[in-house]
């Protein structure tokens, strides 16, 4: 059993869709995107512009050089800047430390960045959440729709202020379309789906998706739907800061995930100031195991 570091890539499309409904032309905004993964090093930035919707999108094009770029370590109690660590830009629009810090569970990190052709500011910040393990539920080899539910039991991981958030996804390194699961296979239409099916993750899970065990641990019932593929399968589990669940929440709305009209639909809540993105962070682990056809005997 190991940490996992499991990134989501911020779409083009919904950076460029999300700007104020009243708005009649476009305005280009700064793209901030970073995840904190605790006790583990401290991620790379990424800083770009957004492009009008119907133009192509290339990070590489929209990147933005030249930016003062640091994170820093909030006291506990959140007053006062314990430690800041710098970034230098490795290449456009793509900022990375030095420090050999590992991410504090249950800490507030905060992102400053300056540009200084403009004197622009951006900031932001995130509470990481706590840490926790799958203690059990995971077998070197699982039976695809045996008649035992699949199901992983966490222990207790906690989040200042609210109930813990989970995601659980299923990540296949090597995607082959003669090892897709019956519902999968049906659906398939080009690599596109392959690669998508690769990464398939649940959803926002909270805790009244859990059984809550008597030692404080919680057990969650892994759907057979959630199984992309058969053969070797990384199970990743996740839970999330505020910046990452409010982003994912709204954006299923914008993707059609409520019956509002949309000019009720609120834009993609991002928390960052002076521009838009995710500084996020997350504590996860990871099993792997094995998907086995229920018609072979090994």
């Amino acid at each position: 059993m190991r940490n996992f570091i499991l990134f989501t890539t911020l779409s083009a499309i919904m950076f460029t869709s999300c700007d104020n409904y009243q708005q009649d032309t476009y305005e280009e905004q700064y793209v901030v995107e970073s995840y904190l993964f605790a006790n583990a090093p401290l991620p790379q930035v990424r800083l770009s512009k957004t492009i009008p919707a119907f133009e192509y999108y290339s990070f590489e094009d929209a990147a933005v050089s030249g930016a003062e770029v640091e994170v820093r370590l909030l006291s506990v109690d959140g007053n006062s800047i314990e430690n800041t660590f710098a970034f230098d830009q490795n290449r456009p629009g793509i900022y990375t430390t030095n420090s050999t810090h590992h991410v504090l569970p249950l800490r507030t990190y905060e992102l400053a960045i300056n540009i200084p052709e403009t004197m622009h500011q951006i900031t932001a910040s995130t509470v990481v959440p706590d840490t926790f393990a799958i203690q059990s539920g995971f077998q070197d080899t699982v039976l695809y729709q045996a008649t035992e539910q699949f199901e992983f039991t966490l222990s207790k991981s906690t989040y200042p202020g609210r109930q813990s958030i989970y995601i659980f996804s299923t990540l296949v390194e090597d995607p082959k379309v003669q090892n897709l699961t019956p519902f999968y296979a049906d659906v398939y239409e080009d690599e596109t789906d392959l690669i998508q099916f690769s990464n398939n993750s649940s959803g926002i899970l909270n805790y009244a998706n859990f059984d809550e065990n008597p030692d404080g641990t919680v057990t969650l019932k892994y759907p057979w739907i959630g199984i992309t593929f058969y053969g070797e399968t990384k199970m990743i589990a996740s839970t999330i800061d505020d910046n990452l669940y409010d982003y994912i929440r709204t954006e299923e709305v914008q993707l059609g995930g409520s019956t509002l009209s949309p000019g009720e639909i609120q834009n993609v809540l991002t928390h960052v100031k002076g521009g838009i993105g995710l500084f996020a962070s997350i504590a996860s682990d990871t099993v792997e195991t094995y998907i086995r056809r229920a018609n072979i005997g090994f």
